[in-house]
């Protein structure tokens, strides 16, 4: 089921200048691959019937592939780039796999990306607010064809659901990393400053001139193995600080398997994931 809004229904969006590291997601790529919840199909399909398709797809902080791969036949070619090379290594592999040649891949900053010809689409996924908003939203003005549209992916997480072993997760992962529940990777000056700029993303996208500002969103049941929701916990930047001390690794996985299991002794852990996409599109000209 699709729901659409036209106010700003996600949650405030984090600091313009974020203050992010730039290796938070380093090791985690084929956690990332294997245990990241697919964006739907209907989702996708909503979406080419708002963009249009054909040409050229531009698709920023692109991970392994999770956008530009199950779009790649709908547009003549895409140009996928993330900041962290084992991202781009995976999603190489996924591509060959699929037979996906039509994906031009690179290492690097999204800010920094050359686009030399007119843009079809532009997306990001699950990463606009790492990324310098305000200067992502200008280049894509800059990189599409009037008319166009930039895409903003997200998914809901442990940390915005509801459910009971959701609950048990966030505290769990805040006593083993020592975030207190605050996003990861921030800065705690950043995160606790109150910063004005903590604009949501449909701001920011009009303070850019986009217009037709909208979300659109797709609930999805989802039911989680305990292996595999361990697995998706890998992936995440709240995990990052754990990731990082070898010596914390297995009392934190066998911490949280107990906790959930006493939450949920059948193994399975059910939720609605909350797949949504928020759409600006470019004035004609």
């Amino acid at each position: 089921m699709t729901e659409t809004s036209s106010s700003a229904s996600t949650p405030p969006s984090w600091p313009v200048q974020p203050g992010y590291r730039e290796d938070l997601f380093r090791g985690t790529a084929e956690y990332y691959s294997r245990y990241r919840p697919a964006y739907p199909q209907p989702l996708f399909e909503d979406l080419l019937s708002r963009s249009g398709g054909g040409g050229l797809l531009v698709d920023l902080a692109c991970g392994t592939g999770e956008i530009a791969i199950p779009l790649h036949e709908r547009f003549t070619h895409v140009q996928a780039v993330d900041l962290e090379p084992d991202m781009i290594e995976v999603g190489r592999t996924k591509a060959v796999e699929v037979g996906a040649d039509n994906i031009a891949w690179s290492i690097g900053r999204a800010e920094d990306l050359a686009v030399t010809e007119p843009a079809q689409l532009v997306t990001i996924g699950n990463a606009f607010h790492r990324l310098d908003r305000p200067l992502i939203a200008e280049r894509a003005s800059q990189w599409l064809a009037p008319g166009s549209c930039l895409a903003i992916f997200g998914s809901s997480t442990p940390w915005s659901g509801t459910e009971s072993w959701q609950a048990v997760t966030v505290d769990v992962v805040a006593r083993w990393s020592g975030e207190s529940g605050r996003q990861a990777g921030a800065s705690s000056a950043t995160a606790a400053s109150g910063d004005p700029a903590q604009r949501t993303h449909e701001d920011i996208l009009r303070e850019a001139g986009f217009v037709d500002v909208a979300e659109y969103r797709f609930a999805t049941p989802h039911t989680w193995t305990m292996d595999e929701f361990i697995g998706f916990m890998w992936s995440t930047s709240y995990t990052a600080p754990i990731r990082e001390s070898p010596s914390l690794t297995e009392g934190f996985e066998r911490d949280l398997r107990a906790q959930l299991r006493e939450c949920e002794p059948s193994g399975y852990l059910r939720e609605s994931i909350a797949h949504y996409y928020i759409l600006g599109r470019k004035p004609d000209a």
